[in-house]
C-alpha cells in the first residue's frame, strides 16, 4: 500500500501525469489542472526550468548503482531516524527508479527513499507541476544540493507526511518520503523529520561519490 502511496504521490510531482506511472485516470486526480507534460516535451526544455534552482555541483551518475538499502542509510543512520525494530526492503519502481523501504514495526515510523532516475526533469517538473497547487512548499538546501520539501494534495496529510526531492542532477532527484510515528503525529513536523533523514541519506550518497 506504502508503495503504491509514493508511486502516486512522486509520480504527480514529475512530468508524467500520474496516469503515466500508475494506470490511474487522470480525470480524478487533483493536480489535472496543469496541463501533462510528456517526456519528449521534457527532452525540447533547457534545464532548468519552472523557476527551478540549478544543480551546481551534481552528483556522479554512480550513486544510482549498488543497492539502495545499504548505500543510502547506515545501520546507525537508521536507529537514528526510526529507532527499532525496522523492516528494511527493497522498494524499486519501474517508473520511478530503485528504492528502498525503512518502516519501524512497533511505532509506524516510515520512510521511503527513491533515485527517480526514470522520471525526466529533475526539480524542474516538480516545481512546475506541484508548487501551484502545494498545500506545503518549503525551498532549501541539503548539504549545498538544491531541494524543496512539500506536500501536494495527491500525497498524505500534512500533519503526519511530508516529500523531499534533493536535485541531484538536473534531470534526477533523490526522494524521501517520511511518515510520522502514531505517537508522533500532532506533535512534530513530519517536513522537519524528512529533511533530518534527507541530510543523513546525502550524507552517505556524498561519501559514496567522494565528494
Amino acid at each position: 500500500m506504502w508503495r503504491q502511496f509514493i508511486v502516486t504521490t512522486v509520480c504527480a510531482a514529475a512530468v508524467f501525469t500520474v496516469a503515466s506511472c500508475s494506470g490511474r485516470d487522470t480525470n480524478s486526480d487533483p493536480l489535472t489542472s496543469a496541463p501533462p507534460t510528456t517526456a519528449n516535451e521534457t527532452s525540447r526544455q533547457a534545464l532548468p526550468y519552472g523557476d527551478a534552482p540549478k544543480v551546481q555541483t551534481p552528483l556522479p551518475e554512480s550513486i544510482f548503482s549498488g543497492d539502495p538499502c545499504a548505500d543510502s542509510l547506515t545501520a546507525d543512520q537508521i536507529m537514528k531516524t526510526l529507532g527499532k525494530p525496522v523492516d528494511t526492503k527493497r522498494a524499486d519502481e519501474p517508473s520511478i527508479g530503485p528504492g528502498c523501504d525503512w518502516q519501524n514495526t512497533a511505532t509506524t515510523g516510515h520512510v521511503i527513499m527513491a533515485y527517480a532516475t526514470k522520471l525526466p526533469g529533475g526539480l524542474s517538473a516538480i516545481y512546475k507541476n506541484v508548487k501551484p497547487n502545494a498545500l506545503k512548499w518549503e525551498p532549501l538546501t541539503v548539504q549545498g544540493f538544491p531541494a524543496v520539501a512539500y506536500v501536494s494534495p495527491s500525497g498524505g496529510s500534512p500533519d503526519k507526511f511530508c516529500q523531499v526531492s534533493i536535485g541531484a542532477t538536473d534531470n534526477t532527484t533523490i526522494e524521501i518520503s517520511g511518515f510520522l510515528s502514531l505517537n508522533s503525529q500532532g506533535k512534530k513536523d513530519p517536513c522537519d523529520a524528512a529533511k533530518s533523514t534527507a541530510d543523513l541519506v546525502m550524507t552517505s550518497l556524498r561519501a559514496k561519490a567522494g565528494v
